[in-house]
């Protein structure tokens, strides 16, 4: 992959005799963009239309072993870029739509559930603890595993005037989420709302997610990267250079400890074989 200074396209393709090639979308499909602004790593996570071959739609930013393969990827290259600061925004309706209960519904999928489980928890993990400031712009729904995810950043922005969603809705899908999961909530959520999200899976939109800190601005859709952006630069003193990055990290892994301690290490089986969700992933009716 190129270095920063001029975009960076991350391309999933599908490996020859492993998969079809994506059902509406090609032989490969771009879903990450990420160039450097102002010292800035900005990565976009790209909407386009179609399905992968297991059915998923691409655009729900489901968690996938290629999704995890390709942020992680491109966190790689922010860091050895020297980002001062990274920023991802969604593109679409959906920031993160949760783990891809699809992907793991195939048959020869099954038995990688707990693998995917430890990858995804090991990416929060390295997020929550990532030695620079990290803003997400939530331009959509974060739900579930989504939710978590947006969770392990700095600091969230989400648009006013967007209908997403954030909620976590493993009561109504039959999962029980793992200590780590539990424990990055718990770090990022008021105790008010610990009940609420994680047994009654309440559902919360922009403004009451800003009254309870959740997310730390709420501007219009039009500048929501913008706002990410600037808020970023404005923190990005606090990556300025190898040592800081450093303690920042340091710092991070002391104040998550409990999160930390758990992501990707206390896996337990969430009940992915026995969920009781759809063919879409979604809460059986």
């Amino acid at each position: 992959m190129g270095r920063f200074g001029r975009t960076l396209q991350v391309v999933w393709a599908c490996r020859v005799g492993a998969h079809r090639s994506f059902s509406t979308a090609g032989p490969s499909t771009k879903l990450l963009e990420t160039e450097m602004v102002d010292g800035v790593a900005l990565v976009k996570m790209l909407a386009p239309e179609g399905n992968f071959p297991w059915g998923t739609r691409i655009f729900e930013h489901r968690i996938n072993p290629l999704l995890i393969q390709q942020v992680n990827a491109a966190l790689d290259e922010a860091e050895s870029a020297g980002a001062q600061a990274l920023v991802v925004a969604g593109e679409g309706k959906f920031f993160c739509n949760g783990m891809d209960l699809q992907y793991m519904s195939v048959p020869e999928h099954k038995n990688q559930s707990t693998q995917i489980q430890t990858d995804a928890e090991m990416l929060m993990a390295r997020i929550l603890t990532l030695g620079m400031p990290t803003v997400a712009a939530v331009n959509g729904h974060f739900a579930a595993a989504g939710a978590m995810l947006g969770l392990a950043f700095d600091q969230r922005v989400m648009s006013s005037d967007s209908p997403g969603l954030f909620f976590v809705p493993g009561i109504d899908i039959g999962l029980v989420y793992s200590k780590g999961m539990t424990e990055l909530m718990k770090a990022k959520m008021p105790l008010p709302m610990w009940n609420d999200v994680m047994c009654m899976a309440k559902r919360y939109k922009a403004a009451e997610l800003l009254q309870n800190g959740v997310v730390n601005d709420s501007p219009a859709s039009a500048e929501l990267v913008n706002k990410a952006l600037e808020i970023a630069v404005s923190l990005k003193s606090k990556g300025k250079d190898e040592k800081t990055r450093a303690t920042m990290r340091g710092i991070k892994h002391n104040l998550y400890q409990d999160a930390v301690a758990a992501l990707g290490k206390e896996v337990e089986d969430m009940g992915f074989n026995s969920g009781t969700f759809d063919a879409t992933g979604r809460a059986k009716k």
